[in-house]
């Protein structure tokens, strides 16, 4: 049963329920799934404390093995009606067979495709596996190649755990080359109509076809830049250029640099040593104003040892230290310097909007403010490990929350501010128990990008769960979050979609893949601003578990 519900600091409003007559029950399969797409408006505080466990079904798709559907096959509206100006493609990146793996973010790349058509009603669907080198080396052996971001290469005895060392060994004195290549994590749309797929490591960059999902070529640097690790999130610059960071491990800093969307070439602009040479800390994502980027460095610390014995460290590879307090870099994106904040100890993944505004405590200055999700702690990083994740029901997932950091940039007479030490990220709404006090995958209207802003949308909880399991939308002018949850499933990032020639910031969709309570899958449609259902669309097979992907809207 998807549905809405929404939850303000006023309390709630009642209680409504609404259903949708669903066309061409053509098996009962299909009979059930639609039923389950049962709607309802729910602001009682029992509906966001009764919990919805994600199923074993559920499970069992988001977990498993993908089936590969090179050639496009149709989908089914099953509710509802696409927006007649939806047409494009959704591409979704993540990992589609995790056998022998221990972690989310090991399994091997797999993308997806759904192709919608709002002038007809219409959709289809493909899916198919990046072609890795590791992915290649597993299809044909059955053993992996290379370590995943949990999973060591299995070592059989002692010369095969000397093996191992001596594997991983070479890959850190390689420069990256011995890393794996599996380019799980994102995808970003490239001018020319191309994709680049992207994890951490140098090597895992690849470009794709987005209508035929092939893989074209990996991506390899010869630009001289520095780096064994690279960011997985490049950020579009207001010029038209993509701005990332590379890493150099160990002994080394960030290479942050603009990067060519065309040549892929690259221009360093900021150098930032590490502050442990022996430990550097892991950093996933960052956000971009539209003059600066902003780096958070978590004293989460990557232990060079673990990396290389395969050992497991608290968390994962590596070390928790708090009492290192959390670095805040605002590097300007014209290479004129950087400025490093010290703040409080936190954990985060993902960013939402940034932008600069006129100070409110200091007349004729400038302040910056990045929203992101904030954990205390890198628990969530175990909590994504297969087993618990598969545990039934297991543990409740890790508390985040929706924050904000507010940096001083420029003081009355124009110059740099700082640095500073910052105080801990402001909370953006009122109830944070109103979206059960997780927040992921935060996205927004990207044509707000460095503006301010007033709608975030994430991924959700409704507790008691183990597993992000609902969608929201936060409403950062009046301090609320509305919900949208599926019963027994799981929905993967949200996508937001604007209305092509809308100035309104909430004028637009809503797109996420969603697996249901019995395993399928499907991608509902939301209205931007209020997660109204528009529409929901049956696919042709399962998606497992997506990480990050993009709209592509056909052009006129």
């Amino acid at each position: 049963m998807p549905g809405l519900s929404s939850r303000g600091s006023s309390g709630g409003h009642g209680h409504v329920a609404t259903s949708f007559a669903f066309r061409q029950a053509s098996s009962a399969r299909l009979q059930v799934r639609r039923l389950q797409a049962s709607a309802y408006l729910a602001t009682s505080p029992a509906v966001l404390s009764s919990g919805s466990y994600v199923t074993k079904e559920a499970r069992d798709a988001v977990l498993g093995v993908a089936t590969e559907q090179a050639t496009e096959a149709a989908a089914q509206v099953v509710s509802g009606r696409l927006p007649s100006w939806l047409s494009g493609n959704l591409l979704l990146n993540g990992c589609g067979d995790f056998r022998g793996m221990q972690h989310l973010f090991d399994g091997y790349a797999c993308l997806s495709r759904v192709r919608l058509d709002g002038q007809d009603n219409r959709a289809w669907a493909s899916q198919r596996f990046l072609d890795t080198d590791a992915y290649s080396a597993f299809r044909a052996t059955g053993r992996m190649k290379y370590r995943e971001f949990q999973t060591p290469v299995p070592a059989e005895g002692p010369l095969g755990r000397a093996a191992a060392v001596l594997d991983n060994t070479m890959a850190l004195m390689s420069k990256g080359r011995a890393f794996t290549d599996n380019a799980s994590v994102s995808l970003t749309s490239l001018p020319g109509g191309k994709l680049l797929a992207l994890s951490e490591t140098r090597s895992a960059a690849y470009l794709v076809d987005p209508d035929t999902l092939a893989t074209l070529q990996q991506v390899e640097p010869t630009d001289g830049l520095p780096g064994d690790l690279i960011s997985a999130h490049p950020k579009p610059t207001p010029d038209g250029r993509l701005v990332n960071f590379s890493r150099s491990l160990p002994f080394g800093g960030y290479h942050v640099y603009l990067q060519d969307p065309v040549s892929l070439k690259r221009q360093q602009i900021a150098f930032i040593r590490d502050r442990d040479p022996f430990a550097p800390c892991w950093v996933h994502d960052m956000s971009v104003t539209r003059s600066h980027l902003v780096v958070v460095e978590s004293p989460v610390f990557i232990n060079m040892q673990s990396l290389v014995l395969g050992e497991p460290r608290p968390y994962v590879f590596m070390d928790w230290r708090p009492e290192a307090g959390t670095r805040v870099h605002v590097i300007a994106l014209d290479g004129s310097g950087v400025v490093t904040h010290t703040a409080p100890p936190l954990f985060t993944f993902h960013f939402s909007n940034a932008f600069e505004r006129p100070s409110s405590a200091s007349p004729g200055a400038t302040e910056l403010c990045v929203d992101f999700s904030v954990y205390d702690d890198p628990t969530i990083l175990n909590d994504l490990s297969i087993k618990q994740m598969m545990d039934m029901p297991g543990k409740d997932i890790s508390p985040s929350r929706l924050r904000r950091f507010t940096i001083p940039l420029r003081d009355a007479a124009g110059k740099p501010a700082g640095p500073a030490h910052l105080a801990a990220p402001a909370p953006l709404l009122h109830d944070e128990s109103a979206y059960g006090n997780f927040v992921e995958f935060p996205a927004f209207n990207t044509k707000f990008t460095g503006r301010p802003y007033r709608y975030c949308y994430s991924t959700a909880a409704v507790r008691p769960t183990n597993m992000g399991n609902a969608l929201a939308v936060h409403d950062l002018q009046e301090g609320t979050s509305r919900l949208w949850h599926s019963p027994g499933g799981m929905p993967a990032e949200p996508c937001f979609v604007p209305r092509p020639g809308s100035s309104d910031e909430a004028d637009g969709v809503v797109l996420a893949a969603v697996v249901g309570a019995d395993g399928g899958s499907s991608v509902v449609v939301l209205e931007g601003g209020s997660l109204r259902e528009l529409a929901w669309v049956q696919l042709p097979f399962t998606v497992p578990y997506r990480f990050h992907g993009t709209f592509v809207q056909q052009q006129a």
